[in-house]
């Protein structure tokens, strides 16, 4: 585990709660609305800053890189 990374947010389908991260210099990170830090309806924006923490599974050939305890960088 990674943890205090930051990223923008690259995509966020909200009708299907899942998206992704973008960090530079690596490659995507996989993101589920149930690890968004926040309070009423968990979503990103395209653009925005988030920090995270980075869990890794090398085992998942999909989602093998997931961004947990999400946060958005003010």
């Amino acid at each position: 585990m990674r943890y205090n990374l930051v990223g923008v947010c690259k995509n966020f389908y909200e009708e299907e709660g899942w998206g992704w991260i973008s960090i530079e210099g690596e490659d995507d990170v996989w993101v589920h609305f149930s690890s968004i830090q926040m309070e009423g309806f968990k979503s990103l924006r395209k653009g925005e800053k988030v920090l995270f923490d980075l869990e890794e599974k090398p085992n998942l050939k999909e989602q093998s890189r997931r961004a947990v305890n999400v946060r958005k960088s003010y």
